[in-house]
């Protein structure tokens, strides 16, 4: 019962934030740190897809290097979370690639910008 009541939450959240700015893909992103200290960060990309659900697509960047990784991929619906048929990524599975497209390079700009403010920030 609360698992469902967070998902009904998150979605009407999230299609709030999609009503309010769709163009700007910040709004899209949740960044978590993995290891901040190997500039390493989970990234979550919700996509609003109207009546069909959320798309939503998980990576890990490696500001180090300027990598990132496809971790995971969902659809999420009122009927329930659809998700690929591949099993859970792992830190031993990941395969990082340098973002060529310019979606996945925003991405890493808008994760490792932020890292570089906040270290910044914390150096003042």
């Amino acid at each position: 019962m609360i698992t469902k009541f967070a998902l009904l939450t998150g979605l009407i959240l999230t299609n709030t934030a999609f009503a309010t700015d769709t163009a700007a893909i910040h709004n899209h992103l949740t960044i978590a740190a993995i290891d901040q200290q190997k500039g390493l960060f989970n990234v979550r990309e919700l996509h609003n897809m109207g009546l069909s659900g959320v798309q939503q697509i998980d990576y890990v960047v490696n500001c180090s290097n300027q990598t990132m990784a496809l971790t995971g991929f969902a659809v999420v619906t009122s009927k329930g979370r659809l998700t690929s048929n591949y099993p859970a990524a792992t830190s031993s599975t990941l395969s990082f690639y340098k973002p060529v497209i310019e979606h996945d390079q925003r991405i890493a700009s808008n994760v490792c910008g932020n890292l570089l403010t906040l270290n910044t920030s914390a150096a003042q």
